[in-house]
């Protein structure tokens, strides 16, 4: 009987070493903790009840001990991760004011206090190609409202002998004159960077921003501001561009075509 009690045990091990381990435990706590000695029958149906409470109890701490070995990996991998930057990289790409490309100013921008210059660089107005001019009644027609500004796009000159496209492959949006910078994103989405002289007698007005360089302070002309986009009100990339004047205190827009040079 002992040969095959040993028999049975060994085949059990071999076909179900877990449940074999399980039925041993159960075995060995109902003998330690029942003086009088029961019947293998009677040790088979102790071990028929609390084999299911003991595997649940098992799976468990097998899940907790998991559990624990993640917590403490990450607590001490964390130090390593951070000092890596890779979170700042993954969480917050591009945030206003970071200027993640690194944009050298324009310095072929001259120092004013009211804008004479077209946002993307170059002479008069040969980097830019005008899509929707100061109140333009095409537009009032489309879209069913005046438009306050002008909207631009690159000009074929633009893509040839802009240096900063050429460095960037970016369009980028440069300040037109010295003033004070308030971001902002206007009632359709739209990123708006705001520039306000330094009497506070000129606004200007740059809207549609991908990627928007500048946040608050002080900024000169040719100073990068953004990356040209489309969020907002917009069928396509573009910006738009307008300038106001303070009118006691009221703010009028005009047209920015008659102050580049």
């Amino acid at each position: 009987m002992k040969v095959l009690s040993v028999a049975n045990k060994a085949r059990q091990l071999k076909n179900d070493p877990i449940g074999f381990i399980l039925d041993s435990l159960i075995a060995i706590i109902v003998n330690l903790f029942i003086p009088i000695p029961l019947a293998g029958t009677l040790v088979s149906e102790f071990i028929s009840q609390f084999k299911a409470p003991l595997l649940g109890l098992l799976a468990s701490l097998v899940l907790l001990a998991i559990f624990m070995i993640t917590v403490v990996g990450t607590i001490v991998t964390l130090p390593i991760i951070a000092s890596t930057g890779f979170f700042s990289q993954i969480f917050s790409p591009n945030l206003p004011g970071d200027n993640p490309l690194h944009i050298p100013p324009d310095t072929s921008f001259v120092a004013t206090n009211v804008p004479k210059q077209n946002p993307f660089g170059g002479s008069g107005m040969s980097y830019t190609t005008t899509t929707a001019y100061f109140m333009d009644p095409d537009y009032y027609l489309k879209f069913g409202k005046n438009h306050m500004g002008i909207d631009f796009i690159p000009s074929d000159e633009y893509f040839k002998s802009s240096q900063t496209y050429k460095n960037t492959q970016k369009v980028v949006i440069f300040a037109t004159m010295n003033g004070r910078v308030r971001h902002y994103v206007d009632q359709y989405g739209g990123e708006t960077v705001e520039i306000t002289n330094t009497d506070n007698s000129v606004k200007v007005l740059y809207v549609h921003f991908s990627i928007v360089l500048v946040e608050s302070g002080s900024v000169v002309p040719g100073t990068p501001i953004g990356i040209m986009g489309e969020t907002g009100f917009a069928t396509g990339e573009h910006l738009h561009y307008e300038i106001q004047t303070k009118d006691g205190n009221n703010w009028i827009a005009t047209n920015p075509l008659n102050y580049i040079q």
